[in-house]
């Protein structure tokens, strides 16, 4: 993913993408995504049950329990850390860690609009609004004739 850094007078800034995927090139990624999304997916169920284990430990006083529940829920974020910036090298935005959504950043008729798609399925097959969300999604077919087109509607993985 290609970005610009803007340097703001407060001393903060602001990131600007300018990676957009067409359908084809979404569903190429896949092969990569899914991999990555797999392997978050399974480690923050872990993270789940790790924290629930450090709680159990604390509240019955089990230290050395506790200690090595504590120790590997870091090992686990530290993981999930590597899995989202890899997602984020590849210039796509996660939405859901439980269920693994994904959205694809696409130009459309100048406006921007996510591809969208959930850990499970063979391609992306929907699409939404920003502001919209995943809960917003419609399938492709459901986008103008023009915008199909400008989609690379024909070239699919």
């Amino acid at each position: 993913m290609t970005a610009v850094d803007y340097g703001m007078d407060d001393g903060s800034s602001v990131e600007c993408r300018l990676r957009y995927f067409n359908v084809g090139e979404a569903n190429r990624s896949l092969v990569l995504v899914k991999r990555i999304v797999a392997d978050m997916v399974r480690y923050y169920a872990r993270l789940s049950d790790l924290q629930e284990t450090l709680e159990a430990a604390a509240a019955c006083g089990a230290r050395k329990q506790s200690d090595t529940a504590r120790e590997e829920l870091l090992r686990t974020v530290e993981k999930l850390q590597t899995c989202l910036e890899e997602l984020e090298d590849i210039g796509v935005e996660l939405k859901d860690w439980s269920r693994g959504i994904v959205d694809f950043p696409c130009m459309v008729d100048g406006q921007e609009v996510f591809l969208c798609w959930e850990y499970g399925q063979d391609q992306v097959s929907f699409w939404h609004e920003v502001q919209d969300g995943y809960a917003g999604k419609q399938p492709l077919t459901t986008l103008p004739r023009q915008r199909q087109y400008a989609l690379d509607w024909q070239e699919t993985a």
